[in-house]
């Protein structure tokens, strides 16, 4: 008897007949666009990250103001979550404690408790903090109640946020932001808020202001953390089109025989500097260095001390840490944000500049409109109430000759010629309004509703008016940034040069500046091999066997050098491969591999290698990386200790990587290993003797090994 197995018909109405590109267009592009549009990218007219605004307003309408009593993190930042941004307490408390951080060029949050203070630190657990705004801070928030920006609703429907903060002060541009969406990165340096306020002032008054005159009000960046700008280079093009990149270097001195560091470029961490230093002297790289602490306290800040050993110099260690250490890096600008139609796009500071002057032309419109609105509707009502007073004993008698409220109010519209909601207005009057010093005042009042319905209707026809009401606003916003805390951080050196290594036995020696990225025999990418890579791929070999090709793929332009790999521990050499060629790698135990670079994938600059040549054991090792052309005419010089060999570079087979290579230096008794191998397009001469590789002819000669050069 054979069973059967009934299985069901599968049901069509569970089954998804979608393309892959109907569904990326309908999930991944959805979720694309709403990280650019609602979480990552900042708006170019408020300058906020969507986040950041509703924390914002979520503490403006908790009445957290300056001289407020504070109120716990994990409430406010519970009621954000809750009611306007459900994105995680967690990540919500993480953009608070940045807001109120002491690195923040202007901090938006006043913060009680331990924040961060320096860039890397971790700021306590929300429960044990409290925050309110800031004196700036409630400056960015102060006209939502004069109903100066556009509302919407939240993501439930039960609340309403705004569009963006009536902000009186360019948040984007002195505070800087960083944020990397689909497809989408922005990156602005912080700058000194007073430099700012003046620009803003002076492109206010003169929008066609020359690029001269914007970089004479706006030399550089200042950030918190202070830093110095090394040069000039990529700044004039930063502040001009707002994509450029200039190098930052850390605050770096000598004190005897320690070098001491006390502040980081912007977005640098001070673990991260010390765990590259202690890696640095674990590897021998920072040879001199006897001993690092860190001395960073609540009272000092930053203060990091690397102490040189006896007999090196504490100047020759600073330069080391420069070149091999964070401490000085690259700050490439890249000014993202959002328009009026939440689409990001690149934007000069400029036109950055001019994006929150549209803001507050915008916020003085609409706040002027509600209130003129306002005054209109009790210019009505006093206009009503003057009438009135004009002959009171006919109202009273109107009014308690009616039988009803309806009767009242049509006596009274008839009699003195008012509308209804006037009309309305009087019947609720008390009767202590009909003082003869009542009257007095209602003239004082209809004569000050007059005049300033004049002024709002002015603001709200002509620019030009709502332009001078920005300027004193400037005026006035700017004495926020009074104080010594506002001073110029960052320094700027135009006469400085960046600090790069030049690697000998001895470790780096030299300092020189780079033009361009480029890949070199030291395992760095320098300028001595002329264009970035253009002539074929860039290579490098390790003496354990790994090997590396590159194509140079996200590398920025001008900048200065790094290492071929994150770890070059090891590495034997690296160089530029040409198209047509191919890599050849020679074992101390006289096997050979050749690759092709077509077999390999390419790794970008992160990349740490892939396995090249199978060694044999211990005491096997990469002794020499040979391009060979794949052609014919080419041949390899192999050295031991009691002979050498020449063979032709086509007789080397092919092989995929990680291969054991194949034997080609037969060694004679007592050898073991290799010393060197050379290879040549000519062949090699020994005495008056040439020997050249013809193609499918196996070049060899046996000897001593010395006196063997490439042939002319």
């Amino acid at each position: 008897m054979t069973a059967t197995l009934d299985i069901p018909e599968q049901n069509p109405d569970l089954v998804l007949d979608q393309s892959a590109d109907d569904y990326w267009n309908h999930y991944q592009l959805t979720f694309a666009l709403y990280s650019v549009s609602d979480r990552a990218i900042p708006s170019a007219f408020d300058g906020l990250k969507p986040g950041q605004r509703r924390l914002l307003y979520q503490m403006h309408d908790s009445k957290l103001l300056p001289g407020n009593k504070p109120q716990k993190s994990s409430k406010v930042c519970s009621a954000v979550t809750g009611n306007l941004h459900p994105h995680g307490g967690a990540s919500m408390y993480g953009a608070a404690a940045l807001l109120a951080a002491d690195f923040q060029r202007v901090k938006v949050i006043d913060g009680h408790g331990a924040f961060p203070r320096i860039q890397g630190d971790i700021p306590a657990a929300d429960r044990y903090t409290e925050m309110r705004l800031s004196a700036p801070g409630a400056a960015l928030t102060a006209e939502l109640d004069d109903h100066a920006v556009p509302m919407m609703s939240t993501f439930d429907g039960e609340w309403t946020e705004p569009t963006v903060l009536p902000a009186r002060w360019p948040v984007l541009l002195c505070n800087g932001a960083v944020g990397i969406a689909e497809g989408w990165a922005t990156k602005v340096p912080a700058h000194n808020p007073r430099e700012i306020m003046a620009a803003c002032r002076a492109l206010l008054a003169t929008p066609n202001m020359t690029d001269d005159r914007l970089v004479k009000l706006i030399p550089g960046p200042d950030w918190g953390c202070g830093a110095t700008v090394v040069g000039t280079a990529g700044l004039r093009e930063y502040l001009t089109t707002g994509r450029g990149a200039f190098t930052v270097r850390g605050t770096v001195s000598v004190e005897g025989k320690d070098v001491i560091v006390t502040e980081l470029p912007p977005g640098v961490a001070s673990n991260t500097v010390q765990e590259r230093i202690r890696s640095l002297i674990e590897s021998g790289e920072l040879s001199g260095v006897s001993d690092m602490s860190d001395l960073t306290d609540r009272r000092n800040g930053l203060r990091i001390v690397v102490t040189a050993k006896r007999g090196h110099s504490a100047e020759q260690i600073r330069d080391q840490l420069l070149a091999l250490t964070p401490l000085e890096s690259t700050f490439a600008a890249s000014l993202v944000a959002l328009d009026e139609n939440r689409v990001p796009r690149w934007w000069s500071v400029r036109e950055l500049i001019r994006a929150f002057l549209s803001l507050r032309d915008s916020v003085v419109l609409h706040r002027s409109e509600y209130r003129l609105e306002k005054v209109a509707a009790r210019r009505h009502l006093v206009a009503g109430l003057m009438v009135i007073h004009l002959d009171i004993d006919a109202a009273v008698a109107v009014i308690r000759g009616s039988d009803t409220v309806d009767e009242a109010r049509q006596g009274l519209q008839q009699r003195f010629e008012i509308d209804a909601e006037q009309a309305d207005y009087v019947l609720a009057l008390q009767l202590r309004r009909l003082t003869k010093l009542d009257v007095i005042e209602l003239r004082a009042e209809a004569e000050k509703l007059d005049a300033e319905f004049a002024e709002l209707t002015e603001l709200v026809a002509n620019p030009e008016a709502r332009r001078k009401v920005i300027d004193r606003e400037l005026v006035e916003t700017a004495k926020l940034f009074k104080g010594p805390e506002f001073d110029r951080r960052t320094v700027l050196d135009p006469e400085a040069t960046p600090v790069t290594p030049s690697v000998d036995e001895d470790g780096p020696r030299e300092r020189k500046v780079n033009a361009a990225w480029r890949l070199d025999e030291r395992g760095v990418f320098s300028d001595s091999h002329g264009e970035l890579l253009t002539a074929g791929l860039g290579w490098a070999v390790w003496t354990d066997g790994r090997i590396k090709f590159t194509t140079g793929a996200g590398l920025p332009y001008k900048i200065r050098d790094i290492p071929v790999a994150p770890d070059i521990t090891g590495l034997l050499c690296s160089g530029v491969l040409a198209d047509g060629h191919h890599l050849a790698l020679v074992t101390r135990l006289g096997k050979v591999l050749r690759i092709d670079p077509a077999t390999v994938n390419p790794q970008g600059a992160a990349g740490n290698g892939v396995a090249g040549v199978k060694l044999a054991g211990d005491g096997d090792e990469v002794i020499a990386a040979l391009p060979l052309s794949c052609g014919n005419g080419e041949a390899i010089l192999s050295r031991s200790e009691k002979g050498w060999k020449v063979t032709e570079a086509a007789d080397i087979p092919v092989k995929k990587r990680g291969g054991a290579g194949v034997g080609f230096h037969p060694f004679v008794k007592g050898e073991e290993a290799l010393f060197s191998a050379s290879v040549s397009a000519t062949g090699f001469v020994r005495g008056k003797r040439a020997v050249r590789a013809e193609p499918r002819a196996k070049a060899s000669i046996k000897g001593s090994g010395d006196g063997v050069t490439p042939a002319s």
